[in-house]
C-alpha cells in the first residue's frame, strides 16, 4: 500500500491491518524457509509496509 492510502486510514483500521500483515510475514517466513514457497520478494514488501503502518501510529501519537 502505498502511504497516502495508509494516512488515510483510522487508527482502529491501522492496527487491524498491522496485525493482519505481520501474521502474512510470519506466515511467509515459514513458507520461505520450508521451501514451499520461492517467491520471497513479498517479505520484503510486507516489512516495508509495516514500518510505514508504524511510522504513521507513532505520528499519530505526536
Amino acid at each position: 500500500m502505498k502511504i497516502q492510502e495508509l494516512r488515510q486510514l483510522t487508527q482502529k483500521k491501522l492496527n487491524d491491518k498491522l496485525a493482519t500483515l505481520r501474521r502474512a510475514l510470519a506466515v511467509k517466513r515459514f513458507h520461505s524457509k520450508t521451501g514451499q514457497d520461492q517467491k520471497t520478494s513479498n517479505i520484503r514488501e510486507l516489512k516495508k509496509t509495516i514500518a510505514r503502518i508504524l511510522t504513521i501510529l507513532r505520528n499519530e501519537k505526536k
